[in-house]
């Protein structure tokens, strides 16, 4: 059979004869032509593909084949660019169905691997291999002959990828010069020297390195009858290594040398190949985990895609360190022995970086295990793999591969015929593996974790339930964390479980606290982190500034100060480091760390340089700062915060254009996509000193609950104290007080007084006149009309002493009015619509919402109800079109109060309920005391009802 025909078509139904040739310059041919690309980097991309031919080959490959382990901040975009080219070059030149798919964080070429000549090659010299096992060396010569005939010249030679030609190149060129040895080994024992010393000769003088062709030359001359030649090689082949490279020859041809000179040289051809060695079946399996807790759906999963009866199915367990992987694997593969008679196979891959390949030792091993006798494992990782496979033929064998760290690692190892099955275990996503099933796993489920730590330590999980519920939110749920406690307790039956969890609750040695004996989860997590690119171990040290919550893609963007760090993203995502979680309601995307895994972040944060540290979280504060006032310019708050003043800040990120319009388009998303990053990075910035712009960003965000806000504006006091800014310290106090102006009481009073005072005495006039409105508002809700109207006149003279402009952010005269004046009395009433009027016209969120809100409260007082109604839908219907839930709760508030009033309980009750469920998930406590004030009222009118 010629080399041609081993090239085999794509699509057997149309008859399509398509042929990918990368042994020599490279080209594509097919039905509408042949495909030989102008573009340098389209010939990287199409190389690198054909390489991999039918198989997803990860983005991260593609782009370090294609910039050399340097690609630029727009690496990702680019390559799409390429790709869409290619792909209008193979429609238009090639055809024959040949198509680049989208699939699984990489791209896949849709061409039949026998289509290209690399993998024929090696295709062809595994199965010369396995000839020569069964003991037909003329078999073996002539498909060694025929992958050599596929060579047309130097591979990958017109591709201009240094990496490219770094990682596969020089393999398979040594991979031809084995095949080639090899042939020449078997022609030897064949018996016909003479006619290979041509060949020899001409190898010799191509590749004089190449000791292995001077000693195959030697033999072919001596067993020729040439003895002399044979040492003049010799000579020759010294004086060469001496004169090129300083080197005396290795001990091969020394020996071979030696012999020679001592006519000891067998003559005889080789000796024919040993019957096949014996099966042997092993269980090589881990201990089965007496205490395994869980996976009930995991393990039924994997235990049918196991017994489906596919050709060697393949189920890869995935997962962040710790999560139990390993466990798990072994659990399934001692609950499958009955199924695979011929061995249960285990086998752990070293503690090495991402991108080394299998070692040769974990194919010897396999071989050895499977009964081959040490001598007679062949040399090269190639033939060992295809003797692997030999082996494998019609045998029913479960094979555990743990802890791999790459794809090249595992294909190495796969057997190829039905019958056997692989359960390979990795923290990385191993992309591209083919028909693999992939089992993610997350941390147990609270209820399981509590139950592996009661099978670890017994009856004190009972006794104090809430200290172990603890532990196992500190322990993140992981299956490792939780058996390193677990064990350390167990050793210590005189520590109580709260003092255990008290330890762990400080995350600067939580990590210390989960080690022992031979389990370390730090370790753990540190085998994922340094298998990472030198940039991703920066970005992933970044990420260690953040608390711990989920994040958006843009949030690392501003930490690292580029925009383009998509390839980052995936690598941890690959790595199992993060996980998405979906897109937010801004349509970004978010991702979150396992707890355990930031804290070692932060560790490894806390070694960065002060200057790196500070820089990134100033970069992140500016950057949050500037998409905040543009969301408020956009969407004025109701009420939350002030209106922003001055320039935006000049350290920020410059995010696109269209990023900037998604994040701000809706403001309640744009809040809710934000709150968990603020509250820590506000009290991160009061500890740089960075107080002022804190509490500045506190108000142009919708803080969700009280306790958040007390949490901040606690560390915004405290770094103003620390540095003497009295200001900033009457400002926070201030915010936080008017969260009691839903409910006034008397502590409400007496804040606003002190704060007034204080903004008096630092000379703060916009402070001053909005303490003056919310002491007015305060008083006339109330029902001190005097006190309202005091306040009332005195806010209304700081107006005008800001100016016009300054009135547009206050409520207007008719409002504080109204607002200070006897409710009960209708003449006042048009106050109300005036003032929401006035407010409307100016744009005034704040103001209408208030405005409305006193008028239906007014109306309901006299009577009025239908207005009363009309108002309160009104201001309901202005809190949901921005979004803000807590002015929403309270106008749901004032709407059940108007639907009681109209005798309508059930409607009252719904509204009441409604508002209820927004402060509770808030933490409101004024908003919570009133609406169940509120549904008690409801509850005791429906009783009456019902009696009467």
């Amino acid at each position: 059979m010629s080399a041609t025909t081993r090239l085999r078509p794509t699509d057997a139904d149309k008859g399509y004869s398509v042929s990918g040739r990368i042994l020599g310059p490279l080209e594509l041919a097919g039905p509408l032509g042949t495909l030989q690309p102008n573009a340098g980097k389209h010939r990287v991309l199409l190389a690198g593909l054909m390489l991999r031919a039918d198989t997803i080959v990860p983005v991260t490959d593609l782009i370090t084949w294609l910039w050399d382990d340097l690609p630029p901040a727009t690496a990702k975009e680019t390559l799409y660019v390429y790709l869409m080219r290619l792909r209008k070059e193979l429609a238009k030149g090639v055809g024959g169905g040949i198509r680049i798919h989208t699939a699984g964080g990489g791209y896949r070429l849709s061409l039949n691997r026998d289509a290209v000549d690399v993998l024929v090659f090696q295709r062809l010299v595994e199965e010369a291999l396995v000839a020569e096992r069964q003991g037909d060396p003329k078999a073996a010569i002539d498909l060694l002959r025929e992958a050599e005939e596929l060579w047309r010249g130097p591979a990958l030679a017109d591709v201009p990828s240094d990496a490219l030609r770094r990682d596969e190149a020089a393999r398979l060129t040594e991979a031809w010069g084995r095949a080639v040895e090899r042939r020449i080994d078997l022609e030897l024992g064949m018996g016909h020297p003479g006619m290979l010393i041509g060949e020899l000769r001409t190898l010799t003088a191509r590749y004089p390195s190449r000791e292995r062709f001077w000693a195959q030359l030697m033999i072919a001359l001596y067993r020729d009858n040439r003895q002399v030649e044979a040492l003049e090689c010799y000579r020759q082949a010294r004086e060469l290594l001496m004169d090129e490279f300083g080197l005396e020859p290795g001990d091969e041809l020394r020996r071979l040398h030696q012999q020679i000179l001592d006519q000891a040289v067998p003559i005889a051809p080789l000796e024919p190949p040993r019957a096949p060695a014996a099966w042997v079946s092993q269980c090589q399996l881990p201990p089965d985990t007496p205490d395994f807790v869980g996976r009930d759906e995991e393990i039924d999963r994997i235990e049918d895609v196991l017994t489906a009866g596919a050709a060697a199915p393949i189920v890869v367990i995935s997962g962040p360190p710790g999560v139990g992987k390993s466990a798990l694997a072994a659990r399934v593969a001692h609950r499958m022995r009955h199924a695979f008679p011929d061995g249960q196979w285990y086998a752990r891959f070293p503690e090495t970086k991402a991108g080394e390949g299998v070692e040769d030792t974990t194919l010897t091993d396999l071989l050895q295990l499977s009964g081959v006798d040490p001598h007679s494992v062949p040399g090269g990782q190639l033939a060992r793999s295809a003797a692997l496979r030999a082996r494998l033929t019609d045998r029913r064998v479960l094979l555990i591969l743990d802890q791999a760290k790459n794809l090249d690692q595992v294909l190495a190892l796969l057997p190829s015929s039905p019958g056997c099955a692989v359960i390979v275990t990795s923290t990385r996503l191993l992309v591209g593996l083919p028909g693999a099933v992939q089992v993610s796993l997350e941390p147990l489920p609270s209820a399981q974790a509590e139950e592996l730590l009661e099978e670890l330590v017994g009856g004190r999980v009972a006794e104090e339930p809430d200290a172990a519920r603890d532990i196992v939110s500190l322990c993140g749920r992981l299956p490792l964390a939780l058996r390193i406690a677990g064990a350390r307790l167990a050793t210590r039956p005189d520590i109580r479980l709260a003092d255990f969890a008290q330890r762990l609750g400080d995350t600067r040695r939580r990590l210390d606290e989960l080690h022992t004996g031979s389990m370390e989860l730090r370790a753990s997590i540190e085998l994922s982190y340094v298998a990472l690119s030198d940039g991703a171990r920066s970005a992933f040290r970044m990420l260690g500034l953040l608390d711990g919550s989920d994040f958006p893609e843009w949030v690392l963007a501003a930490l690292l100060d580029r925009e383009d760090v998509d390839h980052l993203v995936e690598e941890f995502v690959v790595a199992s480091l993060i996980a998405p979680v979906g897109r937010d309601r801004t349509g970004e995307p978010r991702y979150r760390m396992h707890d355990l895994l930031f804290v070692y972040a932060a560790e490894l944060a806390a070694e960065e340089p002060e200057h790196v540290r500070r820089v990134a979280l100033r970069r992140l504060l500016d950057t949050l700062m500037q998409v905040a006032v543009t969301a408020w310019h956009r969407h004025p708050r109701i009420l939350w915060g002030r209106a922003p003043v001055g320039p935006p800040p000049t350290g920020a990120l410059a995010l696109p254009d269209e990023r900037l319009n998604r994040l701000v388009s809706e403001p309640l998303a744009w809040d809710e996509s934000v709150r968990q990053l603020v509250v820590p990075l506000i009290e991160r910035a009061c500890e740089y000193g960075w107080h002022g712009d804190a509490g500045y960003l506190s108000g142009l965000i919708c803080i969700g609950t009280d306790a958040d806000l007390e949490r901040i504006c606690h560390a915004v006091k405290t770094a103003a104290r620390a540095s003497g800014d009295e200001l900033v310290w009457w400002q926070a106090e201030l915010a936080l007080t008017r969260r009691l102006i839903h409910q006034p009481s008397e502590e409400a009073v007496d804040r606003l007084t002190r704060c007034l005072e204080a903004f008096q005495r630092l000379n703060a006039p916009y402070a001053v006149r909005h303490t003056l409105v919310w002491l007015a508002i305060c008083y006339a809700v109330r029902g001190q009309v005097s006190q309202a109207r005091q306040f009332a006149a005195r806010a209304l003279a700081a107006i005008d002493d800001l100016g016009k402009d300054a009135a547009r952010t206050l409520p207007m005269p008719d409002l504080i009015s109204a607002l200070a004046t006897d409710r009960h009395r209708p003449e006042f009433l048009p106050k109300f619509q005036r003032a929401w009027e006035e407010a409307e016209r100016f744009g005034d969120l704040t103001y209408q919402w208030i405005a409305l809100n006193g008028l239906s409260s007014a109306a309901r007082n006299v009577g009025d109800l239908e207005w009363a109604l009309w108002a309160a839908e009104r201001g309901l219907a202005l809190a949901d079109t921005v979004g803000e839930m807590q002015a929403s709760a309270w106008m749901r508030v004032q709407l059940a109060r108007v639907r009681l009033d109209q005798g309508h309980l059930d409607e009252a009750e719904a509204e009441a309920e409604r508002a209820q469920k927004i402060f509770a998930r808030d933490l409101s406590r004024p908003g919570i005391s009133v609406a169940a004030e509120l549904l008690i009222r409801i509850s005791s009118e429906k009783r009456s009802h019902a009696v009467q």
